[in-house]
């Protein structure tokens, strides 16, 4: 009885190592960090947060960054064009961006050291590297500078006001980038290879909803 109740004891650790532990992030999970501030300030007090979206938008440009550091992740999320008149001010293309892997020792910056999924109209999914990050696209490195551009080479962003879906996959350097579900950039040897995530607001008014995060432990095939 006793050799029994040891072994389902040691598959019950087992299961438990081998989980993946998936997160769901709150307001609470974030700080905002704006251009006219030096200090880090309460989310609510700069983003609207309603309805299980963050909705950006107004005059203060900057970000909201997580407090926790990750690595080997997995990372969705969906974004929209916020199509309401009244906050649209700029007749430009549309600007934002999703950040990851900031070390933890960057400061806070716009923009802070790390690699960027660009969000921005019909370029979508390029890969954005900041403060001297390098990786290897197509089996060149990337030269390291201020911030340096590696072109997507997917198209697949639905057409304005559309939500859209990003999945960006992070593990041991090697990253992969999805936009609704097909694979628009990749690259390995990512200088980078853990850190904060970030949510970038660059003047366009943007939502984002349904952010998750899922720990992986394997390189994808």
């Amino acid at each position: 009885m006793f050799r029994k109740f040891t072994v389902v004891f040691a598959f019950l650790l087992l299961l438990n190592s081998c989980a993946v532990h998936e997160k769901n992030f709150s307001e609470n999970d974030w700080y905002a960090f704006i251009k006219t501030s030096k200090e880090r300030i309460s989310p609510s007090k700069v983003y609207e947060f309603n309805d299980g979206m963050i909705r950006m938008y107004g005059e203060n440009i900057g970000y909201l960054m997580t407090n926790k550091s990750y690595k080997n992740f997995e990372l969705s999320l969906e974004f929209r064009w916020n199509i309401d008149e009244k906050y649209n001010k700029s007749k430009g293309k549309k600007n934002s961006g999703v950040m990851y892997n900031i070390p933890v020792y960057s400061p806070d910056n716009i923009w802070p050291k790390g690699i960027q999924f660009q969000i921005k109209q019909n370029t979508t999914g390029d890969f954005i590297f900041l403060d001297n990050i390098t990786a290897v696209v197509n089996g060149k490195l990337v030269e390291a500078g201020a911030s340096v551009t590696s072109p997507k080479f997917a198209e697949n962003e639905k057409p304005y006001g559309e939500w859209n879906q990003v999945l960006i996959r992070s593990f041991n350097g090697k990253i992969t980038q999805y936009l609704n579900g097909k694979l628009v950039n990749e690259c390995v040897e990512a200088s980078s290879k853990e850190g904060k995530i970030s949510l970038n607001y660059e003047g366009s008014p943007i939502d984002f909803r349904n952010i998750h995060l899922k720990n992986i432990s394997k390189e994808e095939k």
